[in-house]
């Protein structure tokens, strides 16, 4: 494979497909001539490779060919396993990180990993308990033996493998084990905090720590914008994630903002309650009156009711089996998956998110990472002086002509509404002279999420939506090839250049003035 060659002018993007995960590489040219690198992401989901073939590994190879073995910038956006467990993939033949072979010259993070931040710390301490909150419900599943009978079981864990690392949840646990035993004076959060820094994810974050000289650039949405090294004019503004709390745990999308109306959770729970099935399996509410408890039964007050219940809920040796899953002794640990799942929510909504303006044209690229709601909220009143003048969030979206599908496309990475709209929508993007030359990626295994997840990703109607608005012009990572709508011309698609390879799609944006 030849070096990836930066273009005469703007950026090129090559969008790799290894599978459901973000990686993109992006080649522009320096002020004498040489290509300038960056890389944002590198990861996928465990098996979701689209084709056998093209495996993570592969994709590091071809990264290291295209660059010359050097990259300037390596960005990431947050520590989720579809983004940076690439970065701790190993050579199954030396045992070494694939990234060794790769010289790495900044590390770009958002700054909620700055240890210098105190909100930062304390984001990151949330997260952290709410990490070891969630072990301990899995432990706790285990012990009461639940862990082949109970799917939030199964779900739990595979968000927890989302979180931690590939099949991590293990490792963690027997991490904070030996970490007890070792510094038992050690406080409950020291102890977590010593087991977490252990597991994949972090090991990636850590590892591209250790690579570089000095301390990586922590990127803030209050700062100025920032430089790419040796590259004249091009300007990268972070967006995201917002300094403010409210805003990071806004996770959902509420009323015009959604692309569907979405039903809220207490109506589902009255819906659930309501619905016609079988008694058994229908929740109910009840009066205390109407209970009765273990002991009772285990004296004997009702002999009839002690066999009902002794052969649906006794232990091993009594009559019948012990089903746990039956009894509420542990049917509080049933909230550690919509726990799990807001901590998955809630690190997606620190994503970093980029807009990155070229000189000539103004043209922006807006990379997203897996940001949700708050996140696309705190764009709005964002504003930066550049050269004398103010430059607003609004403009650099309005100039946006490649847009990277916020979290594989699902329904709450991408908001909906009107150009008029007061908060950052799909409509802001792509405005007046730059509306023709709109293009959008979709880094996606929607057969594989479909199929393993039970996911829409993406989102039937963000797709229809953002291929509307290019024009047919979206990228998706396991289609091979774009098609041509037929509303558009032969002679208009063959402006639409493009690289359409097994291992990735490559598309430039110029910077050239008409």
């Amino acid at each position: 494979m030849p070096r990836m060659q930066a273009p005469e002018s703007g950026i090129t993007v090559r969008m790799y497909r290894q599978g459901h995960g973000d990686c993109f590489l992006l080649a522009t040219r320096k002020t004498d001539g040489s290509a300038f690198y960056m890389l944002i992401d590198c990861g996928l989901w465990t098996n979701s490779e689209i084709k056998p073939e093209q495996t993570i590994d592969k994709v590091i190879a071809d990264i290291a060919k295209a660059t010359g073995n050097r990259l300037d910038v390596v960005l990431v956006t947050h520590e989720h396993m579809d983004h940076v467990n690439g970065f701790a993939k190993k050579d199954p033949e030396t045992g070494k990180p694939c990234f060794d072979a790769i010289e790495i010259g900044e590390l770009w993070l958002a700054w909620t990993e700055d240890g210098e931040d105190d909100l930062a710390n304390a984001v990151r301490a949330h997260f952290h308990d709410t990490l070891l909150a969630l072990m301990g419900a899995d432990e706790r599943l285990d012990r009461a033996g639940l862990a082949a009978q109970s799917p939030q079981r199964a779900m739990l864990r595979d968000l927890l493998s989302f979180e931690t690392g590939e099949d991590a949840a293990d490792e963690l646990r027997k991490r904070l084990e030996k970490i007890r035993k070792r510094h038992p004076a050690l406080s409950a959060r020291e102890q977590a905090e010593l087991a977490i820094e252990g597991i994949t994810n972090k090991r990636a974050i850590k590892y591209l720590r250790d690579r570089i000289e000095g301390e990586p650039l922590f990127l803030r949405p209050d700062r100025e914008p920032y430089m790419l090294k040796g590259v004249d004019g091009v300007r990268v503004y972070a967006l995201g994630p917002p300094r403010d709390v409210e805003l990071l745990l806004s996770l959902e999308p509420r009323g015009e903002e959604a692309f569907e109306l979405l039903t809220d959770s207490l109506t589902l729970s009255l819906l659930t309650a309501t619905m016609v099935g079988e008694p058994e399996d229908a929740p109910r509410s009840f009066d205390p009156r109407f209970g009765m408890s273990r002991r009772d039964v285990e004296k004997g007050h009702d002999p009839f009711m002690k066999t009902f219940f002794t052969s649906r809920y006794g232990a091993k040796g009594k009559r019948g089996f012990a089903q746990a899953w039956r009894q509420i002794d542990n049917e509080w640990l049933a909230g550690s998956e919509s726990l799990a799942l807001r901590l998955n929510n809630e690190v997606n909504n620190t994503s970093l998110v980029i807009a990155i303006e070229l000189p000539l044209t103004g043209k922006v690229l807006l990379f997203t990472g897996d940001a949700q709601r708050g996140n696309w909220i705190s764009w709005a009143p964002l504003n930066w002086t550049v050269g004398g003048r103010t430059v607003t969030a609004r403009e650099l979206l309005g100039r946006t002509v490649f847009y990277k599908a916020g979290h594989h496309g699902s329904h709450n990475a991408t908001l909906d509404g009107s150009v008029d709209a007061d908060y950052p929508n799909i409509s802001w993007l792509a405005q007046g002279a730059f509306k023709n030359d709109f293009v959008a990626v979709i880094p996606a295994n929607a057969g594989w999420a479909k199929q393993e997840k039970n996911w829409e990703h993406p989102r039937r109607s963000i797709e229809t939506r953002l291929k509307q608005k290019a024009r047919g012009r979206v990228f998706r990572s396991d289609v091979d090839h774009v098609e041509r709508p037929e509303d558009v011309s032969a002679a208009e698609w063959e402006k639409f250049s493009r690289v359409e390879r097994d291992l990735f799609f490559e598309y430039t944006i110029p910077d050239a003035l008409a």
